[in-house]
């Protein structure tokens, strides 16, 4: 009994002595036990791999930076040569414009009577002179005044008056110089067609619609210039209310607005008429 007591005391004390050694060895080698590395180790071996292990975390998008990410996208490759489509052309450029020679409806420049009325006088000549097949540019100064009294002097002794209506004008046009006209209702896609068939068409207006800054202000009540050329939306124009006039454009969307006949001097409420020429 003495002997078994004996050896587990030794044993004991073996241990004691042994588990002392190994610390001293340890603190002396520098050793440090990591009581949580098997803890880790464990982990490791029983979570599954992720994307999210090898690199940082994506920030994520929102639908904005999507959606302008996809646009941006798009944009570029439709801004390519690749996608541009070829069945796309360019509008067409129409522009047509006649050879009606220029007066002024004062070619003096005096614009007492009975040139400050003379509008119609000074339209219906260019339009003759252009059928007749005078091709000047400008009617000279002094030729124009006298075709004008002329035809001043004509109206009078036929019983028109000073200012003439647009069927006035179409039967001047006939009488005075055999060109059969016609006033029709004002239509800007058959001026085109007068146009490209060489016919030049006179129109009447409310002046101060016309917005022509060369008028001297308010402008004429009551105005009359030919079409003789368009482009795009704009007509080009013989306008003998200003020694400017000479290719005076005017908007499509002005015209629409400023036509009007004259209407016994209520020219703005006057119906929409325009001249045309039937035969010359």
């Amino acid at each position: 009994m003495i002997k078994l007591k004996f050896l587990i005391l030794t044993v004991v004390l073996t241990l004691v002595v042994g588990t002392a050694f190994f610390a001293v060895l340890s603190q002396s080698l520098g050793l440090k036990p990591n009581p949580s590395s098997y803890q880790h180790q464990k982990q490791a071996q029983s979570s599954p791999k992720s994307k999210f292990d090898v690199q940082p975390e994506k920030e994520l998008e929102t639908p904005e930076t999507v959606i302008a990410e996809s646009s941006t996208k798009d944009l570029s490759e439709d801004l390519t040569e690749a996608n541009v489509s070829n069945d796309i052309t360019p509008q067409e450029h129409a522009i047509k414009v006649l050879k009606v020679p220029f007066t002024s409806q004062a070619p003096l420049a005096d614009w007492n009577m009975p040139y400050q009325e003379a509008c119609e006088e000074a339209s219906m000549i260019m339009v003759a002179e252009f059928l007749q097949g005078n091709n000047r540019m400008r009617i000279p100064i002094e030729e124009a005044d006298n075709l004008i009294l002329e035809l001043v002097a004509w109206e009078a002794k036929h019983g028109y008056k000073v200012d003439l209506t647009a069927q006035e004008v179409a039967s001047v046009l006939m009488e005075r110089y055999g060109i059969q006209a016609e006033a029709v209702p004002y239509n800007a896609a058959m001026i085109r067609e007068e146009l490209k068939a060489g016919r030049p068409v006179i129109i009447p207006a409310a002046g101060r619609l016309l917005g022509n800054p060369y008028f001297t202000p308010p402008g004429p009540l009551y105005h009359m210039l030919v079409i003789k050329g368009y482009e795009v939306d704009e007509f080009i124009t013989n306008d003998p209310g200003t020694r400017r006039g000479e290719n005076y454009r005017y908007t499509e969307s002005v015209l629409s607005y400023a036509v009007h006949d004259w209407n016994g001097g209520e020219v703005e409420s006057g119906e929409q008429l325009m001249i045309i020429i039937k035969k010359v």
